[in-house]
């Protein structure tokens, strides 16, 4: 079977079929994505048991109905074994989120649930809670002017000197339909990411950075029902608990073994950026007033 290398988040990724934008690359795989059998940890490893997935050290079993098993192992191979017909929008997008996110944790990375977007040459990640507008933000800010690194996992790595650098992943803005009708995005093409799900992947490889870049600073998302904007800075304690809330997954990184390593990683975060939380109506009305104060304050 022919296979693929695209560089996401630092590494050389294989895959087995080949996905449109996505930076190529020439080197030895890091990683390999293939099809095969699956298993799931055995009882006695396991650490922890979701809906959905079984955690032991090194190995991570994310069972979906009617669309795929997936087991990811030992920080290099993503194993999909499809339920039924083959899909491969539903698997590219399972592949390309949790099981990406967890093969980085299982490699000693420190990853964050959060977009990252570039401008006037600081490099910022916005971070928060499920539907606290991350994607959108990052539409909206690519519309003024920023260019993107990351919409979902943001996969950090310290450099010798403990400087915190931002990896791309891949240039691509995940948005749902209603979002999407808003925006109105002209020159970007949308592909639905799955048959049976109104969210898309918008293709912004002309406003992608594919090099690791200095975070600035990281801002934690919180829509609230005021018609103000505010702005404060985290400290102290207060920075490791908002690290915590927007790492990605912390309960898998727990099962896989790796809090100890995970809090290491995020004191070092939390003394290396700033920190901040933005505060704004999640009121379309507002989203330019948004987009000034965030370019005044994040930006400049």
């Amino acid at each position: 079977m022919q296979t693929y290398h695209y560089n996401i988040c630092g590494l050389t990724v294989e895959f087995p079929w080949k996905i449109d934008a996505f930076p190529p690359s020439t080197q030895a795989p890091d990683a390999h994505i293939r099809f095969g059998q699956t298993s799931p940890p055995s009882q006695e490893n396991t650490r922890y048991h979701g809906p959905y997935c079984q955690v032991a050290p090194e190995h991570f079993f994310l069972k979906i109905d009617n669309v795929a098993h997936f087991m990811v192992r030992d920080g290099n191979l993503i194993t999909i074994e499809p339920q039924g017909s083959i899909d491969s929008d539903s698997l590219k997008t399972f592949v390309m989120s949790a099981c990406l996110g967890v093969l980085l944790i299982q490699r000693k990375q420190l990853v964050l649930h959060a977009a990252v977007l570039k401008k006037n040459a600081k490099t910022v990640a916005f971070g928060g809670g499920p539907g606290c507008g991350k994607s959108t933000l990052s539409a909206l800010l690519l519309k003024a002017g920023a260019s993107v690194l990351t919409d979902n996992i943001a996969a950090i790595r310290f450099d010798n000197k403990a400087t915190a650098m931002a990896l791309p992943s891949f240039p691509n803005i995940h948005l749902w339909q209603s979002s999407l009708d808003k925006l109105a995005l002209a020159g970007y093409t949308p592909k639905k990411l799955r048959p049976t799900l109104n969210k898309y992947a918008i293709d912004v490889s002309t406003d992608f950075i594919g090099s690791p870049q200095p975070l600035s600073s990281l801002c934690i998302l919180s829509p609230w029902n005021k018609k103000e904007i505010q702005l404060e800075t985290i400290t102290g304690a207060e920075k490791i608990f908002q690290l915590t809330n927007v790492s990605f997954r912390t309960k898998i990184t727990r099962g896989l073994g790796l809090d100890k390593l995970h809090f290491k990683h995020i004191s070092t975060l939390s003394q290396t950026i700033n920190i901040v939380r933005l505060s704004y109506p999640q009121d379309w009305t507002f989203n330019h007033t948004v987009i000034n104060y965030i370019d005044e304050y994040l930006f400049n």
